[in-house]
């Protein structure tokens, strides 16, 4: 079901709407991050794979916790930096740059990981699979002139 909702046009139109995102930018993230934490990683409002992530603040050394969609990929978690399609990056990746140790809670897992960013040909590879994944990263693309940064999440032993 979640997989035919992310293939419609009419989400795509949705989205494209300024004041449609705009709402859904202020409403989704702190929905998300309540339903995540009582259900151990396992409901959000899209019923999507979203992880929710501890990461430390780049300038201010600050724990920030944010939720974000994600791809699994065996133990490690796949993140896509589309901020909805803006032409900025989101704080997580410049923190994550800064402070690649965070602590994630996804379906049932919780612990650290270290983030690291894919680049050039496995990035390439892996962005294949994300779009197939989650088309809307496809449309975020469309909407801005920035690459869109991949981060792979691998667990700490």
């Amino acid at each position: 079901m979640p997989e035919q909702v992310l293939q419609s046009t009419t989400l795509a139109k949705i989205l494209s709407s300024s004041k449609a995102a705009s709402t859904l930018r202020a409403v989704v993230p702190r929905t998300d991050k309540a339903l995540l934490k009582v259900s151990r990683g396992w409901l959000n409002v899209g019923l999507l794979s979203t992880a929710l992530i501890k990461t430390t603040g780049a300038k201010s050394g600050k724990s920030r916790e944010i939720t974000t969609h994600c791809m699994p990929a065996g133990h490690d978690l796949i993140l896509v930096g589309s901020n909805w399609g803006r032409d900025f990056h989101p704080a997580w990746y410049h923190n994550m740059k800064a402070h690649p140790e965070v602590h994630v809670t996804y379906r049932g897992f919780k612990g650290d990981m270290i983030a690291t960013e894919l680049k050039g040909k496995e990035r390439a590879a892996m962005w294949e699979r994300l779009v197939e994944y989650n088309p809307l990263y496809k449309q975020y693309e469309a909407n801005t002139k920035r690459t869109l940064p991949v981060i792979q999440l691998r667990r700490v032993q």
